[in-house]
């Protein structure tokens, strides 16, 4: 049996990114850079005004209240052909070119238009006061995206700002999601007697969907060799397939067996975790497989702990893992196992600290106390209790974030 962390390391030491593709910006939202971004500008290109008001030089209203002569008007979008000489201002917008000669904008709530093309000047400025320098933003062919950088609506900005159309994103990697049992039935149905809903297909969708990869569903396969090698065999046309179902130690448990058959190298097949035990990770030359617990919690937990990792790094992600954070524990709580126990929990964060609560639950088929969950309490497998006020170690899960 193999402890958590060598798990999530024997996993992720077995994948990598799947390469490059270039996306037009607006289909590439969400994904991943596979380059370093260079300008192919500067920004500004040109010193602007960062005010509506009045170009000048400095100098000339060193001792202001001052009146200037206006000697024209600059727009955004238009290069100004004339210059601000000693004793003149320009009235300039916000973008707008710095016209030569001028080194400062008074912004246009301190000034006074007066009769005869002037302006008074109010107060005084500093020398570059309200202004855009060229370049100051960037420079040309300064990397201002690193890669691994995420598409976030803000990098987007910066993309289009220095003219990349084409996006180089690493390929998002496509999850066979196959659940097995006799007892499973799709959800358009009522169950019969001995027969429980398709619960796991669903949510493991949900899960592969938020970690940004594409699922393929394959739907139900039934417990007998023959039927469940065909689905096997076709889920691993895809970059990862996660089987529910059929890895433990019971009669009809036939997932590694028909693995075997296809030739799928076993790296581990327990973990010391709880819930989530009978968990199995294997390799092809192009499929990564994980056969996850038929029980709905465990299924999901496993996912999160190592499956999410593995796609985080698959997709080009530099941060892998779900944060974990320290805790107060608001409630007694008993680890009743010897195994590394992530207990579904509700975790707070009240003036800048982290409190979480354990939440009740009947275990890992328990899907309704852990979707009150957003969290997990982890207790270790030395400690088996825990007091009201202790300090413990919890990992947040999307959830936490949503409703933060």
């Amino acid at each position: 049996m193999i402890q958590v962390d060598d798990a999530i390391q024997t996993a992720l030491n077995a994948v990598s990114p799947l390469g490059c593709e270039r996306l037009p910006l607006q289909q590439a939202n969400g994904y991943i850079l596979a380059e370093d971004i260079a300008s192919d500008i500067e920004m500004p290109p040109f010193d602007k005004s960062a005010m509506d008001g009045y170009a000048l030089r400095a100098e000339d209203v060193a001792n202001a209240p001052v009146e200037l002569d206006v000697v024209g008007t600059v727009a955004a979008g238009v290069f100004p052909d004339f210059a601000a000489g000693p004793g003149q201002a320009v009235k300039i917008m916000t973008g707008a070119p710095l016209p030569q000669g001028s080194d400062s904008v008074q912004m246009i709530e301190k000034t006074e238009a007066t009769a005869g093309q002037k302006v008074r000047i109010l107060e005084s400025v500093a020398p570059g006061k309200h202004v855009a320098v060229k370049g100051e933003v960037i420079r040309q062919a300064e990397i201002v995206l690193k890669k691994g950088t995420y598409l976030s609506p803000a990098v987007a900005g910066v993309l289009a700002t220095v003219g990349v159309e084409a996006v180089p994103v690493y390929k998002r990697p496509k999850v066979g999601i196959l659940v097995t049992g006799d007892e499973l039935v799709e959800i358009h149905e009522i169950p019969k007697a001995g027969q429980i809903r398709n619960s796991n297909g669903h949510a493991l969708f949900s899960q592969v969907l938020a970690s940004g990869a594409i699922p393929v569903t394959l739907g139900i396969a039934p417990d007998n060799i023959a039927d469940l090698y065909d689905k096997l065999e076709e889920g691993l046309s895809n970059d990862v397939l996660l089987i529910s179902g059929g890895v433990s130690m019971g009669e009809f448990d036939f997932v590694e067996k028909v693995l075997d058959k296809l030739a799928v190298k076993i790296h581990f097949d327990k973990v010391n975790i709880k819930p989530g035990k009978p968990t199995v990770f294997g390799t092809t030359d192009t499929c990564n497989v994980f056969g996850l617990p038929g029980n709905p919690v465990s299924a999901s937990t496993i996912y999160e702990i190592i499956v999410r990792p593995v796609l985080r790094k698959m997709l080009g992600h530099v941060n892998l893992h779900n944060l974990c954070e320290s805790a107060t524990l608001l409630a007694d709580f008993r680890n009743t196992t010897r195994r590394v126990n992530y207990h579904p929990a509700i975790t707070t964060l009240q003036e800048g600290k982290f409190q979480v609560i354990p939440v009740k639950s009947k275990g890992s088929a328990d899907v309704s106390a852990f979707a009150a969950s957003n969290s997990y309490l982890i207790a270790s497998e030395e400690n088996h209790l825990y007091n009201k006020g202790d300090r413990v170690e919890v990992m947040l899960r999307d959830e936490f974030w949503r409703v933060l």
